[in-house]
């Protein structure tokens, strides 16, 4: 079954594997997400209850326009995953929130544009319309995640950043560059491969279990009316009548004397 890594970032969506990259842009949410905060911090009541309340109603709208971003981004990543019969592979984002704490060295500005992008949604709209399709989905865990935007696709040594060429790495060993998010993609594709393939019992076992299924039944089971006659109601009659004759006799012959004994048997022979 073919595969597509699914990496999420702040401005887009990469969607690929090794034949494809598509890329779903999702800037929209930054700009959304800077005109709400520029909004909340320039009101200048001293009332906390109206600042709160302000600041709680824009959350509700930048909340609801970043889903619905989100929502035509991942439509069309599920729409075309359908169209070519593709299982999608996720990436485990679990604690990513740690990484853009106070104290890593990293700016406030930063950190707040990090903490405040929505880490999960992209994810639950593509897992929820991708099982409403009937795709597979394929969740990564930790380990596996672990190290996809920095490993070579080609012969797996680490990439090398230069702030020169912005978001692209190269590999020292290969010579090649590659943007960072078609790398990470690749690379979930192929450990989701990976992961799809162990999961599955090996053909040899399977067919291994089939045939001790087959040993263990040797005998076929009789249907009656299909195997076997079915009795009938006058068979059973008959039976019942012969077994109650035979009980009466061997009664009514133990008064008799041996001589009538003996004519009696033959009469019913």
């Amino acid at each position: 079954m073919s595969m597509v890594g699914v990496d999420c970032n702040l401005r887009n969506l990469t969607v690929g594997n090794d034949d494809q990259t598509r890329y779903y842009d999702t800037s929209e949410t930054m700009r959304i997400a800077k005109v709400t905060t520029r909004i909340v911090s320039s009101l200048k009541r001293n009332d906390v209850r109206i600042r709160e309340s302000v600041a709680s109603k824009y959350g509700r709208r930048r909340s609801a326009k970043t889903r619905h971003v989100l929502h035509n981004a991942t439509k069309e990543i599920v729409t075309v995953a359908v169209q070519k019969r593709t299982a999608i592979v996720l990436e485990n984002i679990e604690g990513i929130r740690r990484l853009y704490q106070k104290g890593n060295g990293q700016g406030r500005k930063y950190r707040g544009r990090m903490n405040g992008w929505s880490f999960g949604e992209a994810q639950r709209q593509i897992e929820y319309k991708a099982r409403w399709a009937g795709l597979p989905i394929i969740r990564l865990s930790r380990r596996e995640t672990r190290g996809s935007s920095v490993t070579c696709p080609r012969c797996g040594e680490r990439l090398q950043s230069d702030k020169r060429l912005e978001r692209k790495l190269w590999c020292g060993k290969c010579r090649i560059v590659m943007d960072r998010d078609m790398v990470a993609a690749i690379n979930l594709s192929r450990r989701g491969r990976v992961r799809f393939a162990r999961s599955r019992p090996p053909i040899a076992e399977a067919q291994g279990r089939a045939v001790e299924a087959m040993k263990g039944n040797p005998t076929p089971t009789v249907i009656p009316g299909v195997d076997a006659p079915k009795p009938t109601s006058h068979t059973a009659s008959s039976s019942n009548h012969h077994r109650l004759k035979l009980v009466l006799l061997s009664l009514s012959s133990r008064s008799l004397s041996p001589p009538e004994r003996r004519r009696a048997q033959v009469r019913q022979i």
